[in-house]
């Protein structure tokens, strides 16, 4: 009986038990090799998008470029081959000639660029002239029925006028917006194949073991590390196949050449060109084999450890019940008692390795953290995380000390004197930035700073205690600290916008906000300074909102060369605000505004606001130092009349179009219609849209929207002068089908209500 009770409580037991290890070690090798295996895996593919996004970007600008080459009459009188005589032609063709060279001499990264007029027949480029080419020069004829506007084609030899190399192609079609059986000609511009080739080593590093090339639809060759591989269609190769048949990104595991390997492929939204990464599975799953290892010997030394520890533990488990049993039967008997362990020294050397694995595995969490306080500063700024307990413990983790309350965000743009900045030193200078930020702010505050990009920085500061107004004090200090360090250390002009303490988490967005509008005055305060938005918003007062809006007349009379209007309107401004007893500093204000949407409205005119500043750098120290209203307002008068004189020798060296006024009179004989367009005009003058827009930004400093609204705009304000006749009809009359539409188009030029307005001008 004794044996029988064992024996079923160790079958029991043995059962339980080894269920037990067996789930626990199938899990935990699931849950660690499998989860490495995926990561590695995901890993290869964020490569593969790195290179995508990075080819997709240089080719979108590369589209771009091109596009903006095609622009201009040099090309649409060299596309239809229409010259008055030889004279204008051979002009032509030395204007576009020059073009191409400038073209390429000011964009390294091209190698040449194709003019083909499918008119004439002849194919320029920035080195030749064929003249009605023969096929073997004109290879660009054979796309002239394509049917995409563009196409990117694969690696290829295209010779350029004296030279041939191996190159990827842009082909595009004149005009940009034709279709087959409309076309003029094609425009190309070449990418030798070695600046791809960079591209692709940009992302991976020195010590990438395996192959990748790029392969377009057909399975061409684009790109290669074994360069003898040009040229050469793949489709031979039974996973080739399956790669291109697939519209996503992915892997497969193939057999080449007797070796195991791992393909990682992705799939580009813009060219659909394959991205395809080959590598040895062994260097595939290296990082992963000793964990794998270590985890089957562990497993297989606790199936052995366990079923000794079984024996082990029902011998002496069970020996109780068998006197027990031995006691009921009248039979004692007594057992041994040995004691000792069993591969203890084993079991503590592997879980050393689990441990060390372990290790290595924080290591390459510690290498993403500066892309997770990227991310959670990001979310943070923008408002996606304001519960400040709930990301408390991701601060701990990411090293980001921040207080529970008191913030502050500050936006600083990077530059540096007489010198423009390549985006790597961009980059640089914004992570020096950065670190000088956080070790100054953290010497006796809390904050972090991210990089924004493009030469900007966000900084949040935290403070433990003090009201607004302190801490406000306490960050202008210290950021005036950082800009001198930035400075004297790296020659750096930094210009820093600060916005408003606030006290909850949920409240940061709203300061950083206004430190990017505080920032957008830098072109007053100058190229290294600090801007608090409190210095530059006034108090909620009604009156200097609407003193704020008569500054509009004074922009209208800039714009339109209007000397005597400018300076009328300018002279009411300010009058009315000395009549209004304005404190000083909105009158300061108002100076300040009023160069702001100055040197905005040059902007949108064409004229660079960094060309027009000059004495304008000194401005903001020049108002703060006026004695009286009258001095300020002969500095902004003097000022404005520098900028009219830059605008009317502008428009004086632009001369006239015919076509443009020819469009001006059919506007102003037709906006009474309601389904009067741009696509509309286009027909009627036989000219794209985009071109048509380009003309008019360039003769009249406004687009065709604009122009269409304030001559509707204009007329609505005549008839209403006549009380006779309705809102509603009136609406009509002036071209908007929707009456509401009309109204608040009216109130957002004039500033009034269409029944305002005649009120004002029809007193009684």
């Amino acid at each position: 009986m004794r044996s029988s009770i064992s024996s079923k409580a160790m079958i029991a037991y043995g059962i339980v038990f080894i269920g037990i290890i067996a789930l626990t070690f199938w899990l935990s090798y699931a849950g660690t090799v499998g989860r490495l295996q995926k990561d590695l895996q995901n890993t290869n593919l964020a490569l593969l998008k790195q290179v995508d996004d990075k080819i997709e970007a240089a080719f979108r600008q590369t589209e771009k470029d091109l596009l903006a080459l095609a622009e201009g009459l040099d090309i649409i009188y060299y596309m239809n081959n229409s010259y008055s005589d030889d004279a204008q032609r051979y002009s032509i063709h030395y204007t576009l000639t020059t073009r191409l060279k400038d073209f390429i001499y000011k964009n390294p990264n091209y190698s040449s660029v194709f003019a083909y007029s499918h008119i004439s027949g002849d194919l320029m480029t920035e080195e030749t002239y064929v003249r009605q080419a023969a096929s073997e020069f004109n290879w660009l004829s054979q796309y002239l029925d394509m049917p995409e506007y563009f196409k990117w084609l694969a690696t290829r030899k295209v010779w350029d006028g004296q030279k041939t190399e191996d190159v990827i192609t842009l082909v595009r079609s004149f005009p940009a917006l034709s279709g087959p059986g409309f076309r003029k000609g094609l425009m190309a511009i070449t990418i030798k194949e070695d600046q791809l080739s960079q591209m692709v080593k940009s992302i991976y590093e020195e010590g990438y073991s395996g192959q990748f090339f790029i392969l377009d639809a057909q399975g061409s060759v684009v790109t290669h590390d074994d360069k003898t591989q040009l040229y050469r269609n793949m489709t031979a190769l039974p996973y080739i196949g399956t790669i291109l048949a697939d519209a996503n990104s992915g892997s497969l595991s193939v057999e080449q050449d007797g070796v195991q390997q791992s393909v990682f492929y992705r799939t580009s939204g813009y060219t659909g060109w394959k991205f395809i990464s080959v590598i040895p599975e062994s260097k595939v799953f290296e990082p992963i084999r000793v964990t794998r290892n270590l985890l089957l010997l562990f497993a297989g030394i606790m199936f052995v450890l366990g079923l000794a520890a079984l024996f082990y533990v029902n011998r002496r488990t069970f020996q109780p019940l068998d006197r027990m049993v031995g006691k009921l039967s009248s039979v004692n008997k007594h057992a041994d008692r040995a004691a000792g362990g069993v591969g203890l020294v084993k079991l503590e050397h592997i879980i050393d390795q689990m441990m060390a694995d372990r290790e290595h595995l924080e290591q390459h969490v510690r290498d993403s953290k500066p892309m997770l306080k990227w991310r959670l500063l990001t979310d943070i700024l923008n408002g996606s995380r304001s519960d400040f307990q709930a990301i408390h413990h991701h601060l701990e983790f990411l090293g980001m000390e921040l207080f529970p309350e008191r913030f502050l965000v500050c936006t600083a743009e990077i530059s540096k004197e007489n010198e423009a900045l390549t985006p790597r030193d961009e980059t640089l200078y914004t992570y020096m930035f950065c670190n000088v930020a956080e070790e100054m702010i953290r010497s006796e505050h809390a904050g972090a700073a991210i990089d924004l990009g493009d030469g900007r920085a966000a900084v949040l500061m935290s403070f433990a205690e003090g009201d607004a107004e302190q801490n406000h004090l306490r960050a202008l200090v210290i950021l005036e600290l950082i800009l001198a360090v930035m400075k004297k250390q790296f020659g750096l002009s930094v210009v820093v916008g600060v916005g408003k303490c606030r006290i909850e988490m949920g409240e940061i967005p709203g300061s950083f906000d206004e430190s990017q509008k505080a920032l957008r005055y830098k072109m007053i305060f100058g190229s290294h300074s600090v801007i608090s938005v409190d210095d530059l918003q006034p108090p909620d007062r009604k009156d200097y909102y609407r003193l704020n809006r008569m500054t509009d007349a004074v922009m209208e009379g800039l714009k339109s060369a209007d000397r005597a209007k400018m300076f009328t309107h300018l002279s009411e401004a300010f009058h009315e605000a000395v009549e209004g007893n304005l404190p000083p500093e909105l009158i300061r204000q108002l100076c300040y505004d009023l160069m702001k949407k100055s040197l905005e409205a040059v902007s949108t005119i064409g004229i660079k606001p960094e060309v027009s500043m000059g004495p304008l750098s000194r401005f903001y120290e020049q108002i703060a130092h006026c004695e009286n209203w009258m001095e300020a307002e002969r500095l902004v008068g003097d000022i404005l009349e520098g900028l009219l004189s830059q605008i009317e020798a502008k428009r004086s060296q632009r001369g006239k179009n015919e076509t443009i006024e020819r469009m001006l009179d059919y506007i102003r004989e037709h906006y009474p219609e309601h389904d009067l367009s741009l696509d509309r005009l286009a027909v009627e003058f036989q000219l794209t849209p985009p071109y048509i827009s380009r003309l008019f930004k360039d003769h009249t400093e406004s687009n065709f929207i604009d122009y269409m609204i304030e001559v509707r705009i204009q007329a609505a304000m005549e008839l209403l002068k006549d009380r006779s006749i309705k809102v509603n009809d009136v609406s009509g009359a002036v071209g908007y089908a929707n009456t509401r539409s009309f109204l608040r188009t009216f109130k957002k030029y004039t500033g009034v209500t269409p029944t305002e307005f005649r009120d004002r001008v029809l007193p009684g």
